[in-house]
């Protein structure tokens, strides 16, 4: 599925707002694509009166509202999220099929690996705060809960990737160091060596790289620098140098509608 979506269904006054993402859906078509691609955003609390009002009311399916609404509370909500995207008929059988052996890998998963899959998703959003706190939460678990070292040192390396994407740095290398401790391979020892390189007052405990090779440290080192020149040329660097060749006006208005955009993403990133 790609980000334009062709919706049949009529046009909407109310749409519905998802908070998770600052985005509002305004058709059955789109709600179909929120479920079937962000199950990992969908909380126990998703079927609710706002989105049975939403079906019933606004999309003119009062079939399904009614369906919902009697069901809810008895059938499990992952067999209600399939009856949703049935009966709008978004996608085919085989992604159907798909979707429910989604939700039964979900279903036969423990605690604990229900919530790295969330913070996951949540980091890939960038909504690090958000992936911080589910983190942090399954350290809070029993160790039997925490399936293996192999779990326990991914899930130390992925909060360490969103520490330092809030650019907390040194609580970064901790957890990369206790990742390292646990996983015992080179990608933790990687992600330490680039904080230093980024942060001089990062520093690395003596004897923990003395058996990377000097080549290897050489070639991270200039794998960094290209990533670094790359950064100018995509993402927010990108958007904001090329406001710089608009005339005046244009820049100021481009330049206020892009900071405005990134105070958005900001705050949904504090999760």
């Amino acid at each position: 599925m790609s980000g334009l979506i062709l919706c049949n269904s009529r046009p909407v006054k109310n749409p519905y707002y998802v908070e998770e993402m600052g985005i509002h859906l305004y058709s059955g078509e789109e709600l179909s694509y929120f479920i079937y691609h962000n199950l990992m955003l969908i909380g126990d609390d998703f079927l609710d009166e706002r989105l049975f009002r939403f079906i019933g009311q606004e999309l003119g399916m009062t079939g399904l509202e009614t369906k919902l609404r009697k069901w809810a509370g008895q059938a499990d909500q992952a067999e209600l999220l399939l009856v949703i995207l049935q009966d709008i008929h978004y996608y085919s059988s085989a992604e159907l099929f798909a979707f429910k052996e989604q939700l039964d890998r979900l279903a036969k998963s423990s605690a604990a690996e229900q919530m790295k899959a969330k913070a996951d998703y949540l980091f890939s959003l960038r909504q690090y705060y958000g992936a911080l706190r589910l983190y942090d939460k399954i350290f809070t678990l029993r160790n039997d809960e925490l399936i293996s070292e192999g779990f326990r040192g991914t899930v130390w390396f992925n909060k360490g990737s969103a520490l330092a994407g809030i650019f907390s740095f040194d609580q970064a290398a901790e957890c990369y160091i206790r990742a390292y401790e646990l996983l015992q391979n080179e990608e933790p020892l990687r992600k330490l060596f680039e904080l230093h390189l980024l942060d001089e007052l990062v520093k690395i405990p003596e004897g923990l790289m003395d058996h990377i090779p000097a080549e290897t440290q050489f070639n991270w080192k200039t794998e960094l620098e290209e990533k670094k020149k790359r950064a100018r040329f995509t993402g927010r660097a990108a958007e904001a140098e090329a406001l710089m060749e608009k005339d005046n006006i244009r820049r100021a208005a481009g330049l206020q509608a892009l900071v405005r955009r990134w105070k958005s993403e900001y705050q949904r990133s504090q999760g």
